[in-house]
């Protein structure tokens, strides 16, 4: 799963460095690094047109918008049980 966080301004202004921080912390990576089992990589992005959402990430084809560490949370358990849309 490739974890592409919006960095930019106004994403940052609404806590991007946070969430960027707690996945970070919570996979053991940095950016652009892959988790030891491979299941998750970590980038960060320009502006992905949904500033109205911020903080926000694209995960495959769909946003996840209004991060905060309790929905990263709930996305990772999605992911690890293979039950999150990509396409």
């Amino acid at each position: 799963y490739l974890f592409e966080v919006c960095h930019t301004g106004p994403c940052m202004v609404n806590g991007s460095d946070n969430i960027v921080s707690y996945i970070k912390e919570k996979l053991n990576i940095g950016v652009g690094e892959t988790t030891t089992d491979g299941l998750f990589t970590l980038k960060l992005v320009e502006c992905l047109g949904a500033c109205g959402y911020a903080p926000m990430m694209q995960l495959g084809k769909f946003y996840h918008e209004h991060l905060t560490t309790e929905k990263v949370d709930e996305i990772l358990e999605l992911c690890r049980q293979g039950s999150i849309a990509l396409d």
